[in-house]
């Protein structure tokens, strides 16, 4: 059941309307903060004006009372703020500085820091959390200690507050201090629940509604996609090259690089959602390595590149991985850009060697154009634009590294990439370290 539904929170939604109407309008603001705004405005008011009320009538001057009048007022009508401005931050610290002007009027004629009032400095804090999380709460965390601390200091050297309430006074500030305190937590947790409860639902919808473009992603595009690639491919090799070709070429490249898209962003989603087969097991890096020598041998022949490994050293050495998507998504995916940015004729350097007990690194050196500085911090983000053409035009799609590192960390490693920007005639190159659980036999 919708909120909006209940008939007894009509009058509330009365209010958010109001209160909100900009901010829907304009979208520029996290509705949750409004609805916090007011709760807590809601909530915390009715201590406001019970202390403004009592203040008038049991204390012997005028002044708490007026002031607590004043920030009561300002307190009730700070969420109107949200008409003109979507400065959460600002908006809270009005309300929460209208109550701690009252609080303090309030504590300083009532006997300063022996006063029972400076407890409720202690919900400041937690309700600028609330509202604005870390800023908030830390905000109000110093500035309550700060007015906390300057009651303490007036009290060590001897200043005497006037203590101006009456005893009947004392008896109900008393009474609103232990109730209130039941009422603003209970009420406090109560509504983060609520709307954690409901953003948790709304993320679950939201979830599914991606599982579902996933879905439709993966088996009904994947498989056009594949046929396209194919038939390209096809046609591409019934035609003579030339001028005539070009654009059968260009068409090639770019279904090839739609289908590799489809199919690693197929794999980043059973990673995430953990359905990728990870029975991990002892591997052979030897098996390994010939594996992908295979597998890339038209590549490396185009380039007339060599891969230079030890096969007797690391004869031994097996490394705990699942072994399809070692040997296609991690060692496949280095190898692959290994090759894609060496210079021609050149080599790639595959070396192994223990770290500690139980682990072992595994290097893969290039000698290639290297990876400038700015890349290598967003090599693993997803987000950030990676991918650069080859020495020899390669294209790529910027998933593998990322698809890579997830692999590798779900094995319980650690991926770590050095390289050095080709500059002149000065040595370049990149170096992408594995660091896997592993064991000699």
């Amino acid at each position: 059941m919708q909120l909006k539904k209940i008939p007894a929170l009509g009058w509330y939604f009365t209010i958010y309307n109001f209160v909100s109407y900009h901010r829907v309008r304009l979208n520029d603001i996290d509705r949750r903060q409004i609805h916090s705004q007011i709760v807590t405005v809601l909530c915390t008011g009715v201590l406001m004006w019970s202390y403004a009320i009592l203040a008038s009538f049991t204390i012997s001057s005028p002044v708490p009372g007026i002031i607590g009048l004043i920030c009561s007022l300002v307190h009730l009508f700070s969420p109107l703020l949200f008409r003109v401005t979507n400065n959460t931050y600002f908006i809270s610290n009005v309300l929460l500085g209208a109550g701690i002007i009252h609080q303090s009027t309030f504590t300083y004629y009532t006997g300063g820091f022996t006063s029972n009032i400076l407890i409720w400095f202690g919900v400041l804090p937690l309700i600028g959390g609330v509202i604005c999380a870390q800023k908030g709460a830390i905000t109000w965390s110093v500035t309550s200690s700060l007015v906390a601390f300057g009651f303490f200091i007036l009290h060590l050297i001897g200043y005497e507050c006037p203590n101006l309430i009456s005893e009947t006074g004392f008896v109900w500030s008393h009474a609103l201090l232990v109730f209130g305190w039941v009422f603003i937590s209970t009420t406090l947790v109560v509504v983060y629940a609520g709307l954690r409860q409901h953003t948790e639902e709304l993320l679950q919808k939201q979830s599914q509604k991606i599982d579902d473009l996933f879905r439709v992603l993966f088996h009904d595009l994947a498989n056009p996609l594949g046929r396209i690639a194919i038939g390209l491919s096809l046609a591409k090799k019934q035609i003579p090259e030339g001028e005539n070709s070009r654009g059968l070429e260009i068409a090639t490249q770019a279904s090839e690089a739609m289908l590799e898209i489809t199919q690693n962003i197929r794999k980043m989603y059973a990673v995430s959602k953990g359905k990728a087969n990870v029975d991990l097991t002892m591997v052979s890096l030897n098996s390994a390595v010939e594996y992908v020598t295979r597998v890339f041998s038209n590549e490396l022949e185009r380039k007339h590149l060599a891969i230079e490994y030890h096969w007797d050293k690391n004869a031994g050495l097996n490394v705990l991985v699942e072994p399809i998507s070692f040997n296609n998504q991690v060692l496949g995916n280095i190898i692959s850009n290994a090759i894609k940015f060496s210079p021609i004729g050149s080599k790639i350097v595959i070396n192994a060697y223990p770290v500690n007990q139980g682990s072992y690194a595994i290097e893969i050196k290039d000698s290639g154009i290297g990876i400038p500085t700015q890349l290598i911090k967003g090599l693993f983000d997803i987000n950030k634009k990676t991918s650069r053409p080859g020495t020899m035009g390669e294209i790529g799609t910027g998933f593998g590294m990322h698809i890579m590192k997830s692999f590798v960390e779900m094995y319980g490693g650690q991926v770590v990439v050095e390289s050095i920007e080709a500059q002149g005639d000065a040595p370049s190159g990149t170096t992408v370290k594995l660091i896997l659980k592993g064991e000699w036999t």
